[in-house]
């Protein structure tokens, strides 16, 4: 009897194990449950993304090519208030060649519709080129003070110049450079370059490096006293707009047309070898409109190499070097 008892509950047990629910064991609690009701529409926009669908909707309305919309673009998308300037419909197509060029100055625009109105024959990238040089703008009628004028890449010209009592810092060209001082860069440089002439039997000497205000006041002074001034302009530069004054120039073995300096073995290794050295020939013989000066084959500025380079390679006046870099 009692045998019996115990099979029946056993088998009872066993019973009601089988009709308990299967326990999850590990992995499978970790699936999620599938989402039946995903739509991509729900996740949040890109703002940037529709930044860039309604620029390229506005600029449709504009005959581009497509490297000009890339360039807009990029220009829209940094730039608010440009963008809203699109927006209202303010901006001509004209307007939009120039601010797709690298060099396209906003503040310019105005300028540059004045000039090519004038200049009819001239491209959008012309156009901005002249422009950025102030060839719309007579010599000294609208001079502006000189941005950075310790920077070795600094611009004075007939349209800047120094601010007043600049004196940069200088260094002595030392005894068997020549005479004068230059900015320590610069001496170093100059230095350097002497000593790479020398060695291929060429000298090279200062005889006119940095010039004070009051220095070239005078000698500028004492021009007028034998001609116009329209005359001294195009040798002399008015005191506060010379580059001697800025410790980055050096007259180089003579200071006057008189001696022929460009037809000596010294101006042909010169113009072969000083971008090596940051320097460039500053004002050439077929850039008097752009500089203002006359050809002067013994005056030398120190840029930098990079800059130097690329005026000496491309033939560029510094002017224009200026005024192609990016805006």
């Amino acid at each position: 009897m009692k045998k019996h008892t115990v099979l029946l509950l056993l088998t009872a047990g066993l019973c009601l194990l089988a009709l308990q629910p299967a326990r999850s064991t590990g992995w499978e609690e970790a699936v999620p449950a599938a989402q039946t009701d995903y739509d991509p529409r729900d996740e949040p926009a890109d703002p940037r993304a529709e930044q860039r669908r309604r620029i390229e909707a506005l600029l449709d309305g504009y005959r581009l090519t497509g490297e000009q919309r890339q360039a807009l673009l990029g220009r829209m998308e940094a730039d608010g208030g440009l963008l809203a300037r699109l927006e209202a419909g303010e901006l001509t197509g004209a307007e939009l060649d120039w601010l797709a060029l690298p060099n396209g100055r906003e503040d310019r625009l105005e300028r540059y519709a004045a000039w090519s109105e004038e200049h009819l024959e001239l491209s959008p990238a012309d156009t901005a080129l002249q422009v950025n040089m102030n060839r719309d703008r007579e010599f000294y009628s609208a001079v502006q003070t000189a941005e950075n004028p310790d920077s070795v890449t600094v611009l004075v010209n007939k349209h800047y110049q120094l601010p007043d009592g600049f004196v940069p810092e200088l260094e002595a060209l030392g005894a068997g450079y020549g005479s004068g001082s230059m900015q320590p860069e610069a001496a170093a440089a100059f230095r350097a370059m002497a000593d790479a002439a020398r060695a291929d039997d060429i000298s090279l000497r200062s005889v006119s490096a940095y010039r004070s205000y009051q220095l070239q006041k005078s000698a500028y002074n004492g021009y007028l006293r034998n001609a116009s001034q329209a005359y001294v302009d195009t040798f002399s530069a008015r005191p506060g707009h010379s580059e001697h004054q800025t410790g980055l120039a050096v007259d180089i073995n003579v200071a006057t047309r008189k001696a022929n300096f460009e037809k000596t073995p010294a101006f042909a290794w010169l113009k072969e070898h000083c971008a090596e050295y940051g320097f460039i020939l500053r004002y050439l013989e077929d850039k008097q409109d752009i500089t203002g000066y006359r050809f002067e084959p013994w005056h030398f500025r120190y840029v930098g190499e990079e800059a130097a380079r690329v005026c000496m390679d491309q033939g560029l006046a510094y002017e224009e070097y200026i005024a192609l870099l990016p805006s």
